[in-house]
């Protein structure tokens, strides 16, 4: 009887070390899931900012050359025609600036909210 007992007993250490390491491994499942899913809420919130970052910044651009057309076209001088073609090139190359930087700037914003620190 006494070795049937701790034959017994050798299988429930067993079963219960098995069953503690299937708890460890479904509790780290669980904390790569929630890690997951904050990264891809984060990655979320940093889209809606950068875009929202972006959309000031281009409506401060387009007012900025819409006062400075309005007051060139009120002094009505042909010096300032010249100057407004210059100002509208110059928007337009703040555009062209804007656009090659801000898939750099966006990633970049991603890849510091999404890091993980576990």
């Amino acid at each position: 009887i006494n070795a049937e007992y701790m034959g017994i007993r050798k299988m429930s250490a067993k079963t219960a070390a098995v069953y503690s390491l299937l708890q460890a491994e479904k509790k780290a499942a669980e904390v790569v899931e929630t890690a997951k899913k904050n990264r891809v809420m984060k990655i979320k919130q940093a889209k809606i900012d950068a875009e929202s970052e972006i959309q000031k910044f281009r409506q401060k651009l387009q007012t900025k050359h819409e006062e400075f057309e309005k007051q060139q076209m009120q002094s009505g001088d042909q010096g300032t025609q010249a100057e407004i073609a210059k100002a509208d090139r110059d928007v337009i190359d703040l555009q062209r600036t804007f656009q090659t930087r801000k898939d750099s700037v966006t990633d970049l914003i991603v890849k510091l909210v999404t890091k993980v620190e576990l």
